[in-house]
């Protein structure tokens, strides 16, 4: 697990505050006094991309390891905005909104079904990892997408797996590469 300090503007960081109109919007008035940390968990689950009734169904299935680890790294991230200052800790946690102690954060925790947890993927890797191996890896070393002809794929999805760390230089790196392929081809 590893803990990033975020800042985002608010418009963009308005997807992890609370409710809609003006709860969100009194939220968004707080946003100068709103420090914020982001936990990327290197998760084992797997998912599936399916087409039900010609709509597009996207499954994901946590593991309890997984759940875990997002226990213990919003404990963590609650325990260093408490020491930084914070009165307040928005959880992310249903029903727990806001706490004001690590008394209060872990009793929310316990009480907590982290299955309920607002969760969001930045970097998702591994979901069509490039490689030799036609039997494992969906697309080549050059960024092919196999049995289609003209489609690259240029994103994150191309790393084999989780790398545990923020992954945004590799990506830029692969990106290029594959633009160079695709150059090379033309």
């Amino acid at each position: 697990m590893l803990i990033e300090a975020t800042s985002t503007p608010p418009g963009m960081g308005s997807m992890v505050l609370p409710g809609y109109g003006a709860e969100l919007l009194n939220w968004l008035n707080r946003a100068p006094q709103i420090a914020t940390f982001g936990a990327m968990v290197a998760d084992r689950g797997a998912g599936s991309v399916l087409s039900v009734r010609g709509q597009t169904l996207v499954r994901y299935n946590i593991t309890r390891a997984d759940i875990g680890k997002l226990v213990v790294a919003v404990e963590a991230m609650g325990r260093l905005l408490f020491a930084a200052g914070a009165v307040e800790v928005l959880t992310g946690l249903p029903g727990a909104m806001t706490v004001a102690s690590m008394p209060a954060l872990r009793d929310a925790l316990q009480r907590s079904n982290p299955r309920g947890l607002h969760l969001a993927a930045f970097h998702p890797t591994g979901t069509a990892a490039a490689g030799a191996d036609e039997q494992l890896c969906p697309v080549d070393t050059t960024g092919r997408l196999r049995g289609v002809d003209g489609v690259w794929v240029a994103d994150a999805s191309i790393l084999p797996s989780c790398p545990e760390v923020n992954p945004q230089v590799s990506i830029m790196a692969l990106a290029q590469a594959v633009a160079d392929e695709v150059v090379v081809a033309r």
